[in-house]
């Protein structure tokens, strides 16, 4: 039987933000479910993530998922295989928690992204972007312009608290694990990924060209790489 994917959507996004993606797996005959995260919602953090990720695993059954976590929600996937069995982690333009330690932490002290100087906060302490202009700017940059317009429309608030928390883990699951690099990502920074896939998760990235948001970009290039790793 061929493997499902759940796709879980970064900071900001939505389950929307997979459709493109979803209906090239489709014609290819696999089976994707996109997750929506409650990000906007203040208390919720990585854990809380998690289990909202693993509910969606156990219902695609019955053969464990690829779990494709994008941007943020790399947070949130190493959390998923101690709650639901899972084929393999793919981040995708992912952050990288390590074990015990907090993510706002380990951006105060690696350079892992990008342009954010168009990200301000709301009164519960949510990011979100300032315009539209500035959202395509870094996270839609390569994308058809329509389609980018669109996705910015629909950004929501994202909660600070995924990153306020140390993360869980004692080590990472003992789980097959990809990591999917766009090379010219202006929001997770290539060069920090290739270090800590390496550092970190003892992988040698998949790079693809293009930017943050390949799932609009090039879903059919996305798609087809996706497939490749549910094989390996």
């Amino acid at each position: 039987m061929k493997p499902a994917f759940v796709l879980v959507h970064g900071a900001w996004h939505d389950a929307r933000a997979w459709d493109l993606l979803c209906a090239e797996l489709d014609r290819r005959d696999r089976r994707a479910v996109a997750v929506e995260l409650p990000s906007d919602a203040a208390a919720v953090g990585a854990p809380g993530y998690a289990r909202t990720i693993a509910a969606a695993v156990r219902e695609v059954g019955p053969e464990p998922p690829v779990l494709v976590g994008h941007s943020m929600s790399g947070i949130a996937i190493p959390l998923v295989p101690a709650l639901a069995p899972v084929r393999r982690l793919v981040f995708l333009a992912g952050l990288v928690p390590a074990p015990g330690r907090r993510m706002a932490d380990l951006q105060a002290e690696e350079p892992m992204l990008g342009d954010t100087g168009g990200i301000a906060r709301d009164e519960l302490g949510r990011s979100y972007w300032t315009s539209p202009e500035a959202a395509i700017a870094t996270l839609y940059h390569d994308c058809d312009h329509e389609l980018a317009r669109e996705a910015a429309s629909r950004l929501r608030p994202q909660a600070r608290t995924p990153h306020e928390e140390p993360c869980p883990l004692a080590a990472f699951p003992d789980v097959p694990t990809s990591y999917i690099l766009m090379r010219e990502d202006r929001m997770v920074r290539p060069e920090w990924s290739r270090i800590v896939c390496r550092d970190r998760l003892g992988v040698e990235p998949v790079e693809l060209p293009g930017g943050h948001s390949p799932m609009l970009a090039d879903p059919d290039l996305l798609a087809a790489t996706l497939i490749g790793l549910a094989r390996a």
